[in-house]
């Protein structure tokens, strides 16, 4: 199955950083690729949300559980139902230097009719694009305030 791992140092320290990351509609206005991203539930340290992106000219939506852990900074993330046949992965916040080293893994599938080897090699670079896309939307915000 592909994976795809990005990292970020953001010279901002965690507890400036993993809130805003927690906070995922407010992340929306700085990725470009995603159309919706909504809050369907909250409840403890668990959140339930909405994801609808486009990827060549294709919409592609998911629904993602995140299971937020405050105390070492991090975050397991999956989708119970959508168009992937799998996805989840990691977000990890780790202090590096007065600032954060913000490490996000990702595994998924997705299976669509006629997906040639070519094919797959770009949605693969769409992956791991659109990973670095909401890394660098982390650091838009925290930035923003």
């Amino acid at each position: 199955m592909p994976e795809v791992h990005v990292e970020r140092f953001l010279p901002f320290p965690p507890e400036k950083v993993y809130p805003l990351a927690k906070d995922l509609e407010g992340l929306k206005p700085f990725l470009p690729d995603i159309k919706t991203l909504r809050v369907l539930g909250r409840e403890g340290n668990r959140t339930r949300t909405e994801w609808v992106g486009v990827a060549m000219g294709k919409k592609v939506r998911w629904i993602e559980e995140e299971e937020w852990d405050d105390v070492h900074l991090r975050n397991r993330f999956w989708s119970p139902e959508g168009d992937f046949d799998r996805y989840e992965g990691t977000w990890v916040f780790l202090p590096e230097n007065g600032g954060t080293r913000v490490v996000l893994d990702l595994t998924y599938e997705l299976t669509l009719p006629l997906f040639g080897s070519l094919l797959k090699q770009l949605v693969h670079k769409l992956m791991e694009e659109n990973a670095a896309s909401l890394l660098k939307g982390l650091e838009d915000r925290v930035r923003a305030g």
